[in-house]
């Protein structure tokens, strides 16, 4: 008798799920003068991060890809990286923007925070009807959850509660969320390049996160996602030339 063994990398991406929904508990705990829930809350989308990133290789080991796994796992990131990381943004560093209009009090963080759980959900229902093998067309929404999750993790005091570190957040915050949403490709590293990543050049780019950590500390994350982005930046600018060239 066989057993179908689905249910093993199904239970992974439920895990994910289920991380990102106690992230959004931590993250409604929180406060300015209590930043430690959100740290928590950070924590949290980073580890449905290691759950995505689990259940397909899971899938693919046991030989148990299906249609339900897919849809199941693009409704885990929706909560996962999608909602959890903007109700944090909002509960950590958007409350208190409230504009007043014809004597009516608006919460403008609110407005910028659900930009995050759109972009993720159309990117996801995007990415379910149409993607290439090899690459993304826009980032991916677990690399945009992690960016935000980092925040609090690598800063875990108030350290964004007004003026430029602010503003500088809110930018970012938007900039990343509709990255999601953009028609900018950015490659698989397990795809492409990490296949091509072997002897010299592991130890070389070993030895290069070494001296980033050493040098940049809390950092060092931020520069490698940052690169990863801007390499979706020069593809894009490199195939734009190439298609007007003449």
């Amino acid at each position: 008798m066989k057993i179908n063994l689905a249910w093993v990398p199904n239970s992974l991406t439920l895990g994910n799920l289920f991380l990102g929904f106690i992230s959004i508990v931590y993250s409604s705990m929180g406060s300015a003068n209590n930043s430690q829930p959100f740290f928590f809350a950070g924590l949290l989308i980073l580890g449905a991060a290691l759950f995505d990133g689990l259940d397909g290789q899971v899938a693919r080991a046991l030989n148990v890809t299906s249609n339900l796994g897919a849809e199941l796992d693009s409704l885990a990131d929706c909560v996962a990286f999608g909602v959890a990381p903007g109700f944090l943004a909002y509960k950590a560093y958007l409350t208190g923007l409230n504009v007043t209009h014809f004597g009516l009090e608006a919460d403008l963080g609110v407005l910028v925070a659900a930009v995050f759980p759109l972009c993720a959900a159309y990117r996801l229902a995007r990415f379910n009807v149409d993607h290439a093998p090899n690459s993304f067309s826009g980032l991916p929404s677990p690399m945009a959850g992690i960016s935000v999750a980092l925040v609090p993790v690598c800063f875990s005091s108030p350290l964004l509660q007004g003026g430029w570190p602010r503003i500088i957040f809110i930018a970012a915050f938007v900039v990343t969320a509709l990255l999601m949403v953009s028609t900018i490709r950015f490659t698989k590293p397990q795809a492409s390049t990490m296949k091509n990543i072997t002897g010299i050049k592991l130890v070389i780019l070993v030895a290069i996160i070494a001296l980033l950590v050493l040098f940049f500390k809390k950092w060092t994350v931020f520069i490698i996602i940052g690169m990863y982005i801007m390499s979706g930046f020069v593809s894009f600018i490199i195939q734009f030339i190439q298609d007007h060239k003449y």
